[in-house]
């Protein structure tokens, strides 16, 4: 039940949560975009290129496909580093306090780390592969 629930929590992320934060980055940056460069641009490319392997990732790991460990374990490691660079190093508008960089990007490390070993450990992702 527990671990049906975790399953679930971890789609939710990749197939809904993922797309959801890169429409509102996408809605916040566009009125600047042309303002803020070719930079900007790349950095919107590569959020959309993270989030899209993450939606792929969800999607097959709610139909239980055996690429799917693989795949959610490369969209976690990508959210992860997505979260670390738009708190250090971004051309976009962001919402972030000074000083709450440090903290948010040890908690994004850390949700991946956690998503990594649920993705090592899960009998139910081991039994797709």
């Amino acid at each position: 039940m527990i671990g049906t629930a975790i399953h679930f929590l971890l789609c939710f992320i990749l197939f809904g949560w993922a797309p959801m934060s890169f429409a509102v980055e996408l809605a916040l940056s566009l009125p600047s975009l042309g303002m803020r460069g070719p930079l900007a641009i790349a950095e919107l490319v590569a959020h959309f290129a993270v989030t899209a392997v993450s939606v792929a990732a969800g999607w097959s790991l709610w139909l239980s496909r055996p690429h799917a460990p693989m795949l959610a374990r490369v969209a976690v490691i990508g959210l992860a580093i997505i979260a670390v660079q738009s708190l250090y190093w971004t051309r976009l508008p962001r919402q972030t306090s000074p000083g709450s960089e440090l903290p948010l990007a040890a908690l994004a490390t850390a949700q991946a780390a956690v998503w990594l070993v649920y993705l090592h450990k899960s009998a139910r992702v081991r039994a797709m592969v």
